[in-house]
């Protein structure tokens, strides 16, 4: 099986035939697309959201009724806000779509008092595959062998996880998961990335750490971190206690998700091509096939679940964000 190097990435080098597909849309300039779509990455290059829109992106190109390029455009700054609000007031042609990390991005805008973007107004393409599940995990050689064994030395001190700062939803999911835990906890902030945060607890920064479960499970391979936890319903691990297991149903949806939108007044044609286009890459083989390679489910949604899918972690994270701000 062939693996993309970085630089492949960065080249965005996915060759593959046209597939025209699609109703007729029409923007400014003649049919859709008649020029190149830029994608928005509200990060800077080299995280998660980065790989993720190029690699798919080269793959999208593909399946666009017209052949055009889909160019990935980093805007960092303000944890993901700037890039947020920058899509938010871009032309609704199609000519710019960008990837958002829910539920960051909302509780971004409740932190900063909303006034740059507003979530509900965004015209909404797809998911980017099925949303990550956290989990709990210690170093390899942690004395700590069990989550009764964290809710023990929880009982005697506060327990120190390692996170990102408040912008990124690895800290809000650790705060929350602890809390429905009854875990006392100290957090200890400021890791960039998830790899990074990770890291910390392997060399004993921190007792333990809450990660995204494709994340945790490259490390559990690597035999440098143990589980004690998993968020999901059913856990992925066997002998890992899950949120049913551990009497906390609402575990189950603290989730990552990555889903892509458009300008607001986006028209409903337009919206349609691209979506049918994200769908058919997330589908494709050199799609999958990453995808499997980094532990990931890679499956599609419609524009109106994934507007269903924000409303209902916005509704989630709503019961919580007087504590997250707090």
């Amino acid at each position: 099986m062939s693996r993309w190097t970085r630089r492949d990435l960065l080249l965005a080098g996915i060759a593959g035939p046209a597939v025209l597909r699609g109703r007729t849309a029409f923007a400014e300039d003649g049919p859709f697309p008649a020029r190149n779509i830029q994608f928005m990455i509200p990060y800077a290059p080299g995280g998660g959201f980065d790989v993720y829109v190029r690699v798919i992106a080269p793959v999208m190109e593909n399946y666009l009724p017209h052949r055009v390029n889909i160019v990935p455009l980093n805007v960092a700054g303000g944890g993901g806000s700037k890039g947020t609000a920058e899509l938010f007031r871009a032309r609704p042609d199609g000519y710019t779509i960008g990837i958002f990390n829910i539920p960051g991005a909302f509780i971004l805008q409740q932190q900063q008092g909303g006034s740059a973007y507003d979530l509900a107004k965004f015209a909404w393409i797809g998911a980017v595959g099925e949303g990550e599940h956290y989990a709990i995990a210690v170093a390899a050689n942690s004395p700590l062998k069990t989550f009764d064994d964290l809710k023990a030395l929880s009982r005697r001190r506060p327990v120190k996880f390692s996170a990102t700062g408040p912008e990124g939803t690895a800290y809000a999911a650790t705060l929350i998961g602890t809390r429905l835990l009854g875990l006392r906890t100290q957090l200890i902030t400021g890791y960039k990335g998830s790899a990074d945060y990770v890291v910390a607890a392997v060399r004993g920064d921190s007792d333990a750490v809450i990660a995204g479960i494709p994340t945790a499970t490259r490390f559990v391979r690597a035999k440098t971190i143990r589980l004690l936890a998993s968020f999901e319903r059913k856990s992925s691990f066997p002998g890992i206690p899950d949120a049913t297991a551990l009497g906390q149903p609402d575990l189950d949806q603290i989730t990552i998700e990555r889903v892509v939108g458009a300008p607001p007044g986006t028209p409903a044609g337009i919206q349609s091509i691209v979506s049918a286009a994200l769908a058919k890459a997330l589908a494709d083989p050199r799609v999958q096939n990453w995808a499997k390679d980094n532990d990931l489910v890679m499956t599609s949604k419609t524009p109106a679940e994934t507007a269903t899918l924000v409303a209902r972690q916005r509704l989630f994270f709503d019961r919580w964000k007087n504590f997250l701000t707090g």
